[in-house]
């Protein structure tokens, strides 16, 4: 899905509508300040519908993992089967990946991220999956909590 088709759109339709109240050039600038300021909040808003299209998609597909990827700054859907990417077993076994967390990075660290799933020939979130199963496998062995959940990224 491309955001920016989207806000053009809102925008265009606002100024369709503040031209029916008047045709004064200040209110055009408002609407064009206005649909600035809420970009952030469209393009939020957007990312999160597709994270709901992606969970409604996954549900139906029980053989399946439905992902949002950033492309772009564009949310995009990918499926793949429900199995490690990285041929290693998934953290429980049989457990779904449903679970979700959020982590913010910084942009050099996502590109990090994204180089070494590549090579490995894994999606970021299989990777990071991975990552995150053997890292707290590990702290377990070293009388630390021992982590179970598996971790969507």
């Amino acid at each position: 899905m491309r955001v920016e088709p989207v806000i053009t759109s809102l925008q265009a339709r606002l100024r369709e509508l503040s031209s029916l109240a008047s045709s004064d050039p200040a209110v055009d600038e408002a609407v064009d300040l206005l649909v600035d300021a809420l970009r952030p909040a469209v393009t939020a808003a957007l990312n999160e519908l597709a994270e709901q299209v992606a969970v409604e998609v996954g549900a139906q597909l029980d053989d399946h993992i439905v992902e949002v990827l950033l492309v772009g700054g564009d949310p995009t859907l990918r499926v793949a089967e429900k199995r490690s990417t990285t041929g290693a077993a998934a953290p429980s076994g049989d457990e779904d990946f449903d679970a979700r967390i959020t982590v913010r990075l910084p942009p050099s660290l996502k590109e990090i991220v994204e180089q070494a799933a590549s090579k490995h020939g894994a999606s970021v979130n299989g990777w990071v999956v991975d990552v995150l199963d053997k890292r707290a496998k590990q702290s377990g062995t070293k009388g630390q909590k021992h982590v179970t959940e598996s971790f969507d990224l």
